[in-house]
């Protein structure tokens, strides 16, 4: 169950984006389940079906799948931040995702059961949805086109001013790999900037 304390830093999130009145925010704090995961911990595997969105409070969740062989690192999400397995969560299909806790990670659970209850019942609820959707959309749609569009050096030096906590905090390894360059060329590309 969650307290008030859990719930200060996504109701502060929500609230910018939408404004539930008393009923509406408690429907919402009784569907929301706390969970900690201890650095190395697993959220989500290959095979599972997500049937969660999880808000971070604190820590950095990696999110990786195996490509050709080869571990892949797709994202990473931090503080203030929503994870799931988008296409998993909707499609209710297995994922080929892994969502693996790089820090110590407290965050709040909202199964989809809970979820649908709400946006049946709240229409504020199924608008900030649709909103939250609509931003995971742009920014899926800003990264491929960033992908396309710079260098790995620009990359970089955009990654590392919007998450300097990230850079702090992960492996050097698991950011060459969500750049799609070797360990050893990150390096480089760290000298120059």
């Amino acid at each position: 169950m969650s307290t008030p304390q859990n719930l200060t830093k996504i109701e502060a999130f929500i609230r910018q984006i939408v404004q539930p009145n008393a009923e509406e925010w408690e429907a919402f704090a009784n569907i929301v389940q706390v969970k900690q995961l201890r650095k190395k911990q697993l959220l989500l595997e290959k095979g599972q079906t997500c049937n969660f969105i999880a808000f971070i409070n604190t820590g950095v969740i990696r999110e990786y799948s195996f490509q050709n062989g080869k571990e892949t690192t797709v994202d990473f999400v931090s503080d203030n931040q929503f994870i799931t397995d988008y296409q998993s969560f909707i499609m209710k299909t297995p994922t080929i995702q892994y969502l693996e806790a790089l820090t110590d990670v407290d965050l709040l659970i909202l199964r989809k059961e809970g979820i649908n209850s709400l946006f049946d019942k709240y229409k504020v609820w199924e608008r900030f949805g649709r909103l939250i959707i609509e931003r995971v959309f742009c920014g899926v749609e800003a990264k491929r086109k960033k992908i396309i569009a710079t260098t790995h050096e620009e990359q970089y030096r955009d990654f590392a001013a919007a998450y300097p906590q990230i850079v702090q905090q992960v492996p050097q390894y698991y950011i060459a790999s969500y750049l799609g360059v070797t360990p050893e060329h990150l390096s480089r590309i760290r000298k120059k900037v």
